[in-house]
């Protein structure tokens, strides 16, 4: 399978969040179907241009443990 396009996965993305409110990275990576890294990397550059934004939370109800959220800016 050839490898997917920094383009393509950027789409992909805002097509996920345009769908969903606000949503994990986590559960962004499930939906991509690829590695934190890219993901992180990919909504790094989306939120330099101004179409996202990062929120970072403490701690999540259901494990305790910190996550970052991803919303689409309007």
């Amino acid at each position: 399978m050839p490898r997917r396009k920094a383009l393509d996965i950027k789409k992909e993305i805002i097509k996920i969040l345009k769908a969903s409110n606000e949503i994990s990275i986590q559960k962004l990576e499930r939906k991509v179907n690829t590695n934190h890294l890219t993901i992180r990397e990919q909504i790094k550059e989306l939120e330099y241009f101004g179409l996202v934004k990062t929120t970072k939370h403490d701690k999540s109800e259901a494990n305790g443990r910190p996550f970052t959220t991803v919303k689409l800016i309007k």
